[in-house]
């Protein structure tokens, strides 16, 4: 199976708006283009930099969530919730080492992997002490999915 990064930065990235301090809020989704398939499997590779406006990196207490947004329907499917605390203060390429890739992985639990059609959404929501800003310099997300 072919692999693809995500990037916060990338065409199919559509970033919400800034996060807001406290309260968890939707603030990136990836739109799959048309004609393609992406598949979601557990413990595919995600890297996280995630910075506040001040540049300053989200305290670890932070959360990140995964939704799946069918095409043509208003709610979420949950996906999972994952701690920031194993990203923080690890670099892009620490965070891809075998050594952390346990805890730098997504986990989607009991689930297999989930798959997204033409038109689906992977959303990704935080909730943290500091408000996410996708346009900060250093602000990083990346989540490699599989093409079908």
């Amino acid at each position: 199976m072919r692999e693809r990064k995500l990037l916060h930065t990338s065409e199919e990235a559509k970033i919400i708006g800034p996060g807001v301090a406290n309260r968890k809020v939707s603030v990136l989704e990836f739109i799959v283009p048309e004609g393609a398939t992406y598949l979601l499997p557990n413990g595919a590779q995600l890297v996280m930099k995630l910075f506040d406006a001040g540049g300053n990196e989200l305290p670890p207490s932070s959360f990140v969530y995964l939704y799946k947004r069918r095409k043509g329907e208003d709610g979420e499917l949950f996906l999972t919730k994952q701690s920031y605390a194993p990203f923080f203060d690890l670099s892009a390429g620490e965070q891809r080492n075998e050594k952390y890739a346990k805890e730098t992985r997504v986990d989607l639990g009991v689930q297999a992997g989930a798959r997204f059609t033409e038109g689906d959404a992977i959303q990704i929501w935080v909730e943290s002490p500091s408000a996410v800003d996708f346009t900060h310099a250093n602000t990083r997300f990346e989540l490699t999915v599989g093409l079908e």
